[in-house]
């Protein structure tokens, strides 16, 4: 159809619109246009790593809290080797252990996976209702919410009681998440504490890089309890929630990440584990 003088100028032209054969190295941002990224994700939800990583094994990253304070001011994640779960609220951020202590961290600590946003509350109300549990605060909190958006969420009020939970630092070579906690999490029953539980409602859609539904880490008043929340009863709760634009996930710049088995249908072991 064509003379072969005419078909190699449409393969150079074809391979000029989809791309050359040449790499060109990266160049780093000026300072000014890293600052204006920034700024245009201020109201999203910003995420390292995904959590099917996090179930296939992938226990240490390479991003240190103090980065992770840059993007949020509230959220939920772990620590390497799976050392506690991690709790931040207004920019704070502490450590609960498997045994029950509470520990705040330097900026130099590492963590394997994070979920954090800049909190600003677009909505507040106080939900009132005798021995409410976590099951029915859920339902009650969703008739405020749209399936279909993320929100980051701050409850606060006194608790008659609190199920949470840590894992134990795991040894290499790691194993699943779920085969891990089956042995190596610890449960706290506490009881008359006043704190504030920090977290997130994520849709169904976002389930292969993150936990759909509600997701809360606790932490007590005084700061010396809390973990990740299984149950609780609160009379009334006071409760901030901060809608969020979109959602940012970066991938951990290391081999055992690249490695691990993404493909894997992990909604079993989500349920398992919450």
């Amino acid at each position: 159809m064509y003379s072969p003088y005419l078909r190699t100028i449409l393969v150079l032209c074809i391979a000029g619109l989809y791309g050359s054969c040449t790499t060109a190295e990266k160049t780093k941002p000026t300072e000014g246009t890293a600052l204006q990224h920034d700024a245009a994700y201020q109201d999203y939800l910003y995420q390292y790593s995904v959590i099917d990583a996090l179930l296939s094994g992938v226990y240490d990253g390479n991003l240190s809290v103090g980065a992770l304070r840059e993007k949020g001011t509230l959220g939920v994640g772990g620590f390497n080797r799976l050392d506690g779960e991690l709790y931040m609220d207004k920019g704070e951020v502490y450590k609960i252990r498997y045994d029950g202590s509470v520990h705040k961290v330097s900026d130099t600590a590492k963590i394997p996976i994070a979920f954090v946003k800049h909190f600003q509350a677009d909505t507040t109300f106080t939900l009132v209702q005798k021995e409410m549990g976590y099951e029915k605060f859920k339902v009650r909190l969703q008739s405020f919410l749209n399936e279909n958006e993320m929100y980051a969420i701050r409850i606060s009020g006194t608790f008659p009681k609190v199920l949470a939970r840590a894992p134990a630092p795991a040894g290499k070579p790691y194993p699943p998440l779920a085969e891990h906690l089956k042995e190596h999490q610890y449960g706290f029953g506490l009881e008359h504490t006043r704190g504030t539980g920090v977290g997130f409602y994520l849709p169904a859609f976002m389930g292969k890089v993150n936990i759909p539904g509600f997701h809360f880490h606790y932490l007590s008043e005084e700061k010396r309890s809390g973990g990740h929340v299984l149950d609780f009863v609160a009379d009334s709760l006071y409760v901030e929630i901060d809608r969020a634009s979109g959602f940012v996930v970066r991938s951990p710049d290391d081999e055992d990440f690249r490695r691990a088995d993404l493909q894997k249908d992990r909604k079993a072991e989500v349920e398992e584990i919450e």
